[in-house]
């Protein structure tokens, strides 16, 4: 008898009103829970064989966990699996209330709006030490002749541009 309330009590609330209350809590800032009850959806998802819902659901599960990690090399991780996984589906519940279905591609164009600038740092900078590295190499490999007359070439140019 015991063992029957359980399972009918696991039932009652099946696994899309958790992942709504998933999606509240993570909308409300209550991460931990949220990720919690993200994972009781998706053991229903799964009982129930329900593959779409659970692809949802990991996209936004990810998106939550992006909120809460702390590191930035597995933040950049994080952003593209969301891309990876937002871009397999066509749509997904919005992470904004009502959480009502809208297209991925517009949840994956607003969520990475406040990601492309540190997306954009961590490129930039990798970018900047890349042509570093080159000019620096370039120097190197230059003959000390070459360079005085690049700069006398140079300085060749400058005053014909002024105004007499």
């Amino acid at each position: 008898m015991l063992e029957f309330l359980r399972r009918l009590l696991d039932n009652a609330v099946n696994g899309d009103t958790l992942f709504q209350r998933a999606l509240k809590d993570a909308h409300e800032g209550e991460l931990t829970r949220a990720m919690e009850l993200f994972e009781e959806a998706a053991l229903r998802f799964r009982k129930e064989e329900a593959v779409e819902k659970l692809a949802r659901l990991r996209a936004h599960q990810l998106m939550v966990k992006y909120k809460a990690e702390a590191s930035a090399t597995e933040k950049r991780r994080i952003v593209e699996e969301v891309v990876l996984r937002l871009s397999k589906l066509a749509e997904i519940e919005s992470p904004l209330p009502p959480f009502a279905p809208v297209d991925s591609r517009e949840v994956l164009r607003n969520w990475m709006e406040d990601k492309t600038l540190f997306i954009g740092e961590a490129a930039a900078e990798h970018q900047a030490r890349i042509e570093e590295e080159a000019i620096l190499a370039e120097l190197d490999s230059a003959l000390p002749c070459e360079l005085i007359g690049a700069i006398v070439a140079q300085e060749r140019v400058e005053p014909a541009n002024e105004p007499r």
